[in-house]
This record gives structure tokens, sequence and C-alpha cells, in this order.
């Protein structure tokens, strides 16, 4: 986890992805990728120098 946090800082940092008072929706689909996702940027928003909010969206597309 200390890996994909570093590399997601990393990116968050080059590309200025987040900026203060940002409001980030993550799609949560329940599979592994955006359960991920959501665990890194939750454990990113402990520290980050900008404040953000963080917000898990799950759709019912009616099946």
């Amino acid at each position: 986890m200390k890996k994909l946090l570093s590399k997601a800082r990393q990116a968050i940092k080059d590309f200025d992805m987040i900026q203060e008072n940002d409001k980030i929706a993550v799609g949560l689909s329940g599979g592994k990728d955006s359960l991920t996702l959501l665990h890194i940027l939750k454990n990113y928003q402990r520290f980050s120098p900008q404040k953000f909010e963080l917000i898990a969206i799950t759709l019912n597309p009616g099946a």
C-alpha cells in the first residue's frame, strides 16, 4: 500500500490534480480497483497540504 500511495502522491503533485477545497467523487463498483483508489485517496487526505472533500458514490443501474 505504501508504494501505491507514494505513486499516487507523486502523480497528484506532478499533474497538479487536487486543488484546495476540491470535492472529489469516487465511483465505487465494489471491485478492487475502485476500492483501492478510495482507500489511497482517504489515506492521502490525512497529510495532504490541500484540504479536499472525498465522496464515495455507488450507482444502481436498475438491475
